[in-house]
């Protein structure tokens, strides 16, 4: 029994396939397909099959000028590119304007009232502490190194903790 060659004549330009036709081109073997796009032929087989852009007999597949190109598309690789974004309608002054005043305005929200009842009790202790720093000004300065329990009453305590949060703060000049 001799092997049939890929070549389909003349005479047959035609198959009926189903219900539609298709005409007939050059024939190629998996081996000469696998030439022309350059893979293998086991690769050109698995990528037919997985597209249906093949025809099989027996153990043979057969490949049509239109199956390569298709096969040829598939393998190509998507655009990597973003879409260019979409033009958008001319804005007017006037509308830029109004946006730009929303988004410089200060908002007013829950965090400023709370911001601002902070800064108060802030404001008022910083007070407090200017005008008990001044009382304490013609005193004898604390001696910080003592030890000694009778040495520290509360008063000089309260004097030693608003003194250390002054200098921190920057509300008195470092001593």
């Amino acid at each position: 029994m001799t092997k049939r060659a890929a070549f389909v004549p003349a005479a047959c330009d035609v198959l009926y396939v189903g219900v539609g036709m298709a005409s007939l081109e050059t024939i190629y073997t998996a081996d000469e397909a696998a030439e022309r796009l350059r893979l293998t032929n086991r690769g050109v087989i698995k990528l037919a099959r997985q597209h249906g852009l093949c025809s099989r007999r027996g153990r043979d597949y057969l490949f049509s000028e239109s199956d390569l190109v298709a096969l040829w598309a598939a393998l190509r690789e998507p655009a990597k590119d973003p879409r260019p974004r979409p033009i958008e309608p001319y804005v007017s002054s006037a509308r830029i304007y109004e946006k730009l005043q929303k988004l410089t305005q200060k908002n007013k929200g829950p965090g400023r009232k709370r911001w601002e009842e902070t800064n108060a009790k802030n404001k008022a202790l910083r007070d407090e502490t200017k005008a008990a720093i001044q009382k304490w000004k013609n005193d004898e300065p604390l001696d910080h190194s003592s030890r000694d329990p009778e040495y520290w009453t509360s008063e000089r305590k309260e004097r030693r903790r608003l003194e250390s949060l002054a200098k921190k703060k920057g509300w008195m000049v470092r001593t």
